[in-house]
């Protein structure tokens, strides 16, 4: 078979940001009466107006008293059957009957009576734990020591504790059961001999029948390479030519990843793919180099790092729905940061906060992501290990919105040694793919983000004894949707657990952790949302050797856990690792800040405990160290403050790049504001001349199109000046919306004509 050039140049016509659409799902219940009871995924909780726990109660309660009257009813009747034709009026019988009469009568009321009981206790009891198969506990101290409810208490800044199961949150939340994503066990697998240093692709032939009745089965595999120029490197991939194999065949060093496909009888009925990670000659050279000159000078192996990513997690929603995989954390001595603040709305800032310190200005200037090359020459972090001597890996699942990707050019050449981008284009072209809320869930006989796990454990497996720094992030299961990574909570802990049954904790640091919470959708407008979603989880993990040598980083991480901190601090933490090893030679030069934070620091000592928003360079609008209180919502300045923020959007479409969008979308009015609040008077900042500002925070609905914004804004009431904070943020999935945009800085504003 020829080679095979396949371009998969970005065809999403969803943004990644906000890719639900009408996700609705439908369950049927059926109750006693047969009639069919509907819950759409929206609010699982509701059913034709009222909670469907209800609903069931009373239908149950119907069905109860209907059965009740006939056993009574026909009870009192063959009674007065049998008295009737055994007694006669004034007779001893009659008398029976007289008696008879008022106990049964007394018996059917207490009958009744404890019948209603029953009936109003559980409905009680059914209404009280509506959403009590949602909630498993979690038991864990992430609060301030003595103040239960903040995460972070000083002058500058108070952190709430958010309600886990808060019921404005749970209404939008089901835990949903895992589901494997084939009934079938895949038919080959990989493993690599130490021995010849090869891995060896094997068909398991206890897997055959499943696949072929007859048990005779073809297979070949292909090599999948990076491929293209230009704007297309980093979204063409290349196939070879299929290679036939019997049984097992070892793999050339050379080869990144497969593709395999089975026939029998000449039908296909198989097709996987299997990441590699081969020894490479460049990595292998650099390593024995650097390791020979720590040799000559004495010098112990620098710290590995690990980090692993799930998109759109708030910390809260790891306990709700990864309750699992967060006491395991909990358990294992990991170290939680409980005032992590994101920096930045989506994705791509809060990356580049961690991997290069930047803010979203520091970004367009140095390294703006559409011109092309510009992320080949960023100061990535992951580029100073290796010039350090280290092995780098970097792999993300969702090829069509990755980080560096969507709308964006991305790479011109790999960034790193091993790279998963060429295996994940080639995998969601071709192996068979299970949508969940909008997303490649099932990618073949797996999760798509199992594809990214497995890749970062056998990385980490494969260099255990060598210095590496290894990024990789899972869109897949948790981007769109509040309730879906519940599903993947036991996945994810045997991720966790085979790090350490596999000695990886021993050797080196690993950073878990989110870029943000869930950002868009019904769970966001609430007020638990609001919180969720500048709250991301982080948990970072030390191995025992470096607690033992370095008993400081222990004090100040437990310190830390309870201070505000910020993907500025991730970054500077990176560097302080990285500047630990003696094979950095000019310290001061290589610890300098981070350009979009210079008064950010590392982590391993500790946070001042008066640190403001401002101190980390976080905009008020995505700070959650300022405390609001609840104002009018239809007051004279709130509706002038969310007339302004309009007229601000439609101002800000009207001249986007020179005006050449404004034709296709459509001006804006405001309809309605939802909630408005108003900063505490001691969080009140002031402006230039001393006077004190008011911040106010607006949740409000724009008309034709119905959008839900938030906005904050400072506002001077001697003046009545007003100044957005940070951006405006979208509620709601605007994917249909602004169809016709392909700019992510103004499609969330644009409602197409």
């Amino acid at each position: 078979m020829a080679s095979v050039s396949v371009s998969t140049t970005n065809s999403a016509d969803e943004d990644k940001e906000h890719l639900l659409g009408n996700g609705t799902k439908t369950r049927t219940n059926t109750n006693m009466d047969s009639t069919p009871i509907t819950a759409t995924q929206q609010d699982t909780t509701r059913s034709l107006g009222k909670p469907k726990t209800i609903v069931q109660t009373e239908v149950l309660s119907c069905a109860g008293q209907q059965l009740m009257k006939n056993a009574v009813s026909s009870c009192w009747q063959k009674s007065m059957q049998r008295l009737t034709n055994t007694g006669k009026a004034g007779s001893p019988s009659a008398k029976y009957f007289n008696w008879s009469y008022r106990v049964l009568r007394r018996k059917q009321l207490l009958l009744l009576l404890a019948f209603v009981i029953f009936i109003v206790y559980l409905s009680s009891s059914m209404r009280g734990s509506d959403y009590a198969d949602e909630r498993i506990p979690v038991l864990h101290y992430s609060h301030v020591p003595g103040m239960k409810g903040y995460l972070v208490w000083s002058e500058s800044c108070r952190i709430p504790d958010v309600d886990v199961h808060a019921p404005d949150i749970m209404q939008h939340f089901k835990r949903e059961k895992y589901k494997p994503c084939s009934n079938k066990k895949p038919l080959t697998t990989v493993a690599f001999n130490a021995t010849s240093r090869e891995y060896v692709l094997r068909i398991e032939e206890s897997e055959i029948k499943s696949f072929s009745k007859s048990g005779r089965i073809n297979c070949c595999y292909q090599s999948i390479m990076r491929n293209g120029t230009g704007e297309k490197a980093d979204c063409d991939y290349r196939l070879s030519k299929c290679v036939p194999f019997k049984k097992s065949v070892s793999l050339p060093p050379s080869i990144e990843s497969i593709l395999v496909q089975c026939n029998s009888n000449k039908r296909n009925v198989y097709k996987n793919g299997h990441p590699l990670i081969n020894d490479k000659p460049k990595v292998r050279e650099r390593l024995k180099t650097w390791k020979k000159k720590d040799t000559e000078h004495g010098r112990t192996k620098p710290p590995s790092i690990l980090m692993i990513g799930i998109d759109s997690i708030s910390r809260v929603n790891l306990i709700r729905a990864m309750p699992k995989t967060a006491q395991y954390l909990y358990d294992n001595d990991w170290f939680e940061l409980s005032g992590y603040n994101k920096i930045d709305d989506n994705t791509f800032p809060n990356f580049m906060a961690v991997l290069a310190g930047y803010n979203k200005d520091n970004t367009v200037t140095k390294c703006p992501p559409r011109v092309l090359g510009a992320l080949d020459n960023c100061s990535l972090i992951w580029n100073a290990f290796r010039e350090h001597g280290y092995v780098t890996g970097y792999g993300e699942d969702a090829a069509d919105i990755s980080t560096f990707n969507y709308y964006k050019v991305g790479f011109t050449k790999p960034p790193v040694d091993y790279y998963l981008r060429p295996f994940q284009l080639a995998a969601e072209h071709h192996l068979h793919k299970t949508y969940k809320s909008g997303l490649t869930f099932c990618l073949g006989y797996q999760q798509s983000a199992q594809f990214v796990l497995d890749y970062a454990i056998e990385f980490a497996a494969r260099f255990k004894d060598q210095p590496l720094f290894g990024l990789f992030w899972a869109n897949s299961f948790s981007h769109n949707n509040l309730s879906d990574c519940s599903s993947m909570d036991v996945v994810v802990l045997d991720y966790l657990e085979r790090l350490a049954k596999l000695g990886i904790l021993e050797h080196m640091i690993v950073v878990f952790f989110s870029d943000h919470g869930l950002r868009f959708g019904p769970a966001r407008t609430t007020a638990s949302g609001h919180m969720e979603e500048r709250l991301p989880f982080i948990f970072l993990w030390l191995p025992q050797y470096l607690k033992q040598k370095y008993p400081s980083f222990v004090n100040a991480l437990s310190v830390n856990k309870n201070r505000l901190t910020t993907p500025y601090d991730l970054h500077m933490t990176l560097k302080h690792f990285l500047g630990m090893s003696e094979r950095v030679e000019d310290k001061a030069k290589f610890l300098t800040a981070a350009e979009g934070c210079p008064n950010c620091q590392t982590l391993l000592e500790p946070v001042p405990l008066d640190r403001s928003c401002n101190d980390a360079a976080i905009d008020e609008h995505w700070c959650t160290c300022i405390p609001y209180n609840k104002v009018h919502k239809n007051s004279n300045i709130i509706q002038k403050l969310g007339n302004s923020t309009v007229n601000y959007i439609n101002e800000l479409v009207r001249n986007f790049r020179n005006g050449t969008v404004a034709a296709q979308c459509r001006a804006l009015q405001l309809h309605n504001v939802v909630s408005a609040h108003r900063s505490y008077e001691a969080f009140r900042p002031k402006d230039a001349n001393g006077t004190a500002l008011d911040v106010y925070r607006l949740h409000f609905v724009t008309k034709p199109n119905s959008a839900d914004f938030e906005v904050t804004l400072r506002y001077n009431p001697e003046t009545e000046a007003m100044q957005i904070t940070g951006e405006i943020s979208r509620l709601d999935s605007y994917y249909k919306d602004s169809h016709c945009i392909s700019d992510s800085f103004v499609k969330k504003y644009c409602s197409c004509a």
